[in-house]
């Protein structure tokens, strides 16, 4: 199971995305890669599920939903400060990934 739960939020934005552009085999190759990022078929459904709830199905309203997950989580697991609330997408993600591989790392 990924502990990274905006990661896993992420994945499941993209698989969604993909599914609703028509573009239903990339999304079925990207489910299928969840795998080797440690994210569980359960996870991943749940992360689904949460998104086809959220209130603005837009592009933009998730990822900007999921985004926030990501300030949220790096502000509480103190690897984000508050400078780092108009970083782009990608940043906030490397740095939620770094903080989540040295957890990891330190676990071993």
């Amino acid at each position: 199971m990924n502990q990274n739960q905006p990661f896993v939020l992420e994945l499941a934005m993209r698989v969604a995305q993909l599914h609703r552009a028509g573009e239903s085999s990339k999304a079925l190759w990207l489910r299928k890669q969840r795998q080797a990022m440690t994210i569980d078929d359960d996870q991943l459904k749940r992360a689904l599920a949460v998104l086809y709830g959220l209130p603005d199905q837009s592009p933009e309203g998730m990822e900007d939903w999921v985004r926030e997950q990501y300030l949220s989580d790096g502000k509480k697991n103190g690897y984000l400060v508050d400078a780092d609330d108009t970083s782009p997408f990608w940043l906030l993600a490397a740095k939620a990934h770094t903080h989540y591989r040295d957890l990891k790392q330190q676990a071993s």
